[in-house]
């Protein structure tokens, strides 16, 4: 939002053909219901100068993302291609550069030699993040950090001008750790310091106007996926810090997740401009919350309705928020702090959706065996008959928390005549700590039980057809589907997709110690027997249901290597089961993959559930080859 009126600038994302990939627009309005101008056809991640009279931004030049601006005439002007795509941009407080932050390439661990020594630097291939400063002209001004040693996440200057703080993961073993510090750079003397030792990971920082403090984000535990984010604030002058709101237990900064692309970078923090409070973002089981924190240790809920809020920013005239729904895929609103009362920016959904007639989502709840309330959503068309099928869809992480958002994938597959049913297991963030490690060492355990009970209550509520309800899920979600049709006969078909089939092969991947170990209670050679217990692949002989394997060759974190195991058993064993490998494509396919191969993916998707659940309202579909490669 513009620092000093209702301008607000906000883009706008869709199939763009001629990049195979999704396009995105930038558009600026002043008024709600006035006319959104376009500010360029290929520009994301607006960032308006602190005097308001410039807008940067990424601009997409080919195939490579790079920094721009447009001026007070109107003009956009490239301030130059670095070496890598730019990721990340701040404004210098005088307006006159900014920080740009590229994402590398990852180290191969091959060199000029014909055979090369990993070191531990080489041996978690993640893109390299480095900080430059632009001058308005594209010139570059400074290079910070050293592309083999430093990894730099989220700089912002201070308010003077002569220092910046930034996130890195300096002196941290990759393949051991997640943690990172806090550092300060000071450009007049060229000299870091380290202000917050690695302990555990730090994921974003926001300076108070007053550049007296950070605030920033930490997790309660290193190599824990499922520890909460905490608040905390730095006094930079003593080096003091304290954790805001230590009564909350909810992890700051994770909104709900969806199937796009929106709140998966970088959370934001603001500070009002007294220094008195920051805002924030948390997850209320399914809803994203926007709250106001005081340096007293309280907080206060600024949105907290049935939608989820995704981003934010503060402005001269309030806060301008996006946010979904369940019939909703995005908008933007403005809200005043001081009534609370908030009203719309855009009606992109009346351009977007409009003419389709989306089916309703109500929540279910369910009470699991050992008392514990699990939470979920159901998706049905208002005009499907009675006897339908149900669609179980597991989300990822395995902790984040899906909820009341927007979901293509539910409203897709309730136009061809299938209920779906969405929750939040043991495991998943939203309901405190205990909750979120409900599932470490007992994947398929409890939160396989906490879906069951869901899958129970939704079909006591409705009159849908128990006979034909299937699974289906990515990545974690992947391994349930996997685990699920392996373990209970309750399901007639599954989709098991990027998933894990083997937790010991699993542990020496990309993925590896840093996960793994916080996940299933130890190393394998700690705890063999839960890795051997609990890998989907000890169970496939007792599947009858018809699977369909879906796994891309680019995947690190999911080798194809799991996909193929599942299929090659099933096969061995006569059972009904087909496998699309997708190419070129990595582990977040069904977010950031090519749009004819994602297109295709969900062809074939829907066509073995239309096959196998025979829903009334799809129309015939043909039976697909037995293995597919896209191409």
């Amino acid at each position: 939002m513009h620092p000093s009126t209702v301008t607000v600038a906000y883009v706008v994302s869709g199939p763009d053909a001629a990049t195979d990939a999704l396009g995105y627009q930038l558009f600026v309005t002043d008024e709600p219901g006035d006319a959104h101008r376009v500010v360029e056809q290929a520009a994301r991640g607006p960032r308006w100068s602190p005097d308001g009279d410039r807008l940067a931004f990424l601009l997409r030049a080919g195939l490579r993302w790079t920094a721009a601006c447009r001026l007070p005439s109107g003009d956009i002007e490239d301030l130059g291609i670095l070496p890598d795509d730019v990721v990340e941009l701040d404004w210098a407080p005088d307006g006159q550069q900014l920080l740009a932050v590229t994402s590398g390439s990852p180290p191969t661990g091959i060199g000029d030699q014909p055979y090369r020594t990993f070191s531990a630097l080489d041996w978690v291939a993640e893109p390299r993040r480095r900080p430059w400063i632009l001058s308005l002209t594209g010139e570059v001004v400074a290079v910070l950090g050293d592309a083999e040693r430093d990894n730099v996440w989220t700089p912002r200057w201070a308010p003077d001008g002569r220092r910046f703080a930034f996130i890195s993961d300096r002196g941290v073993e990759r393949e051991r750790s997640l943690a990172a510090g806090l550092w300060l750079h000071d450009l007049r003397t060229g000299c870091t310091e380290e202000l917050v030792p690695p302990v555990t990971p730090i994921r974003t920082l926001a300076w108070s106007p007053d550049g007296t403090s950070i605030a920033y984000l930490a997790a309660a535990r290193d190599n824990a996926s499922s520890a909460l984010f905490e608040l905390w604030v730095l006094d930079v002058a003593t080096r003091s810090r304290r954790r805001l709101a230590p009564a909350l237990d909810r992890s700051v900064g994770l909104p709900v997740r969806g199937d796009d692309e929106r709140a998966v970078g970088p959370p934001n923090l603001q500070w009002l401009p007294d220094s008195g409070s920051v805002l924030a973002l948390y997850s209320e089981g399914g809803r994203s919350r926007l709250a106001r924190f005081d340096l007293e240790g309280g907080w206060r809920d600024i949105i907290a309705d049935e939608r989820c809020v995704l981003e934010f920013s503060l402005g001269g005239s309030g806060v301008a928020f996006s946010w979904s729904d369940p019939l909703t895929p995005g908008e933007v609103s403005l809200l005043d702090m001081e009534s609370g009362v908030s009203r719309p920016a855009t009606a992109v959904r009346e351009g977007f959706i409009s003419e389709f007639d989306l089916a309703p989502t109500w929540g279910v709840s369910a009470v699991a065996s050992d008392g514990a309330e699990v939470e979920g959503w159901l998706t049905l068309a208002a005009d499907t008959p009675p006897g339908a099928p149900l669609v179980l869809q597991v989300h990822g992480g395995p902790h984040y928390p899906v909820g009341e958002r927007f979901s293509f994938d539910a409203q897709r597959l309730a136009a061809r005549g299938m209920a779906v049913l969405r929750g939040n297991p043991r495991g998943s963030q939203g309901y405190g700590q205990a909750f979120a490690d409900g599932n470490l060492g007992d994947w398929g355990g409890r939160d396989f039980d906490d879906l069951l009970a869901l899958v129970d209550e939704a079909l006591l509520r409705t009159d849908l057809d128990r006979d034909r309800v299937a699974v289906m899920g990515e990545s974690y979600g992947g391994y349930i589907a996997a685990w699920a049709v392996g373990t209970s006969d309750r399901f007639a078909a599954a989709v098991v997709e990027n998933s894990i089939a083997d937790f010991i092969s699993a542990a020496g991947g990309v993925v590896g110690q840093r996960f793994w170990h916080s996940e299933l209670g130890g190393a394998p050679w700690d705890n063999p027997q839960v890795y051997l217990d609990r890998s989907a692949i000890t169970r496939i002989a007792r599947v009858q249901a018809s699977v369909l394997v879906i796994h891309c060759e680019a995947d690190a974190t999911c080798p194809v290597a799991h996909g193929e195991a599942i299929y090659t058993a099933l096969r061995s064993l006569g059972r009904d089961v087909e496998f699309l490998r997708v190419p070129g494509e990595g582990h977040f396919f069904n977010v950031f993959g090519s749009l004819s191969r994602r297109l295709h993916r969900t062809r074939v998707l829907d066509d073995f559930l239309v096959r196998h659940l025979q829903p009334v309202t799809a129309a015939p579909v043909q039976d697909p080859s037995r293995e597919e490669t896209i191409p």
